[in-house]
């Protein structure tokens, strides 16, 4: 599909959504009723409806929401409205800048502070992702992780965090 949508790209659309929810898509359309092409008049129409609702995005948009579909809609068709929905939220975000606008500097030293702040949430978020934990060092640490790991087992955490802070305490 190219950038400015056509009708050759709605009947195309129409034929994978067809293929991917089968007569539904017909059902939902055709009035039983056939022009002089032989095409049925509710079918031309609801294309014509889409070609309209959906002359804003680029084909590339469109093409990524019908492959979306596939997630967010298994079972039925999208009305125009939800497939809209789906465009936009794939759609690249459009910024202008005001000119006008009045325009801060950041200092070397504050921009550095926000970088480092920047690269720790990163990492902190790298972390919890990959199901790291982040603790502090030395023993308390120590404690944490194993308070985690009999967790994780189905263990009784705060029982063996007591066992071993009695067992610490004699030595």
């Amino acid at each position: 599909m190219s950038d400015v949508i056509d009708e050759a790209q709605i009947k195309r659309l129409f034929m994978l959504l067809h293929g991917m929810y089968g007569n539904q898509v017909l059902d939902k359309f055709r009035i039983g009723q056939a022009d002089d092409k032989g095409e049925d008049i509710g079918m031309a129409a609801a294309r014509s409806v889409w070609l309209n609702g959906l002359r804003e995005f680029g084909g590339d948009v469109i093409l990524k929401a019908l492959a979306k579909c596939a997630d967010k809609h298994k079972t039925y068709a999208p009305t125009l409205p939800e497939f809209r929905d789906i465009c936009k939220s794939l759609a690249p975000r459009q910024w202008d800048r005001n000119e006008s606008a009045p325009q801060l500097e950041m200092s070397d030293a504050l921009r550095s502070e926000h970088v480092e702040r920047a690269r720790r949430a990163i990492a902190e978020t790298r972390i919890q992702r990959e199901g790291g934990v982040q603790t502090s060092t030395g023993l308390p640490g120590l404690h944490v992780l194993i308070a985690k790991a009999i967790g994780y087992a189905g263990g009784d955490e705060a029982g063996t965090l007591l066992r071993l802070d009695a067992m610490r305490s004699q030595r």
